[in-house]
């Protein structure tokens, strides 16, 4: 539905599609995360391998992110591994060690990013086991880090962004309404977002949702 979409809006950014990911790149994949990849991850690398380096047709992923193909989400991950390691050199790895989707002030070697924002956010996979592994999260660290799962897999995500771009659903609405429930004296509505193009790209507006 994501692609049937764009090639009929966003044509172009199709030039920017790559092809499926091999059965070698995913063992590579695989063999460097050391652990257990979701079956939906999987297929999603199977049908195609995110985009290209140079994208730029706006943010797919709401609200900021285009899906990275496994070499650049290797790059990344490298990246991040190593900031981390320069701001906690004595990080303790108890974190590591806790379920997927449980809150952490910094990078853990569990996530995988996947989506690209052009920004120092980043869109992860969480490889911890748990319930909820393989549950889909932003990570910044001038936000704290990551708090909740914004979708709890690569499926719901990619069911909730058909829906906004062919349904003209609201994209993100558990996550809006998940925080407004968790904060105790909210001030505003529930949010989501969704997609509008502007000049040939792809943005996302922020919408109050109904309590």
């Amino acid at each position: 539905m994501i692609i049937g979409w764009l090639k009929e809006h966003l044509p172009h950014a199709l030039d920017h599609l790559q092809p499926p990911a091999s059965w070698s790149e995913i063992s590579a994949l695989r063999a460097a995360m050391d652990r257990r990849l979701p079956s939906d991850l999987i297929a999603w690398l199977t049908f195609n391998n995110g985009f290209g380096w140079h994208a730029d047709f706006g943010s797919l992923i709401p609200f900021l992110y285009i899906p990275m193909g496994i070499d650049r989400m290797l790059r990344d991950r490298k990246m991040l591994r190593e900031v981390t390691s320069s701001i906690f050199p004595d990080r303790a790895p108890s974190a590591e060690q806790q379920s997927a989707g449980t809150r952490t002030f910094e990078w853990l070697d569990a996530f995988l990013p996947i989506g690209d924002a052009g920004t120092d956010c980043h869109l992860f996979v969480d490889l911890r086991e748990g319930e909820h592994h393989g549950c889909v999260g932003d990570f910044d660290y001038q936000s704290g880090g990551f708090s909740i799962p914004d979708w709890f897999s690569i499926g719901e995500m990619l069911a909730d962004v058909a829906d906004a771009l062919v349904l003209n659903q609201p994209a993100r609405a558990d996550l809006g309404r998940r925080r407004h429930a968790a904060t105790p004296f909210p001030t505003h509505p529930p949010v989501a977002w969704t997609p509008y193009i502007d000049e040939g790209r792809l943005h996302w507006q922020q919408v109050n949702l109904d309590d």
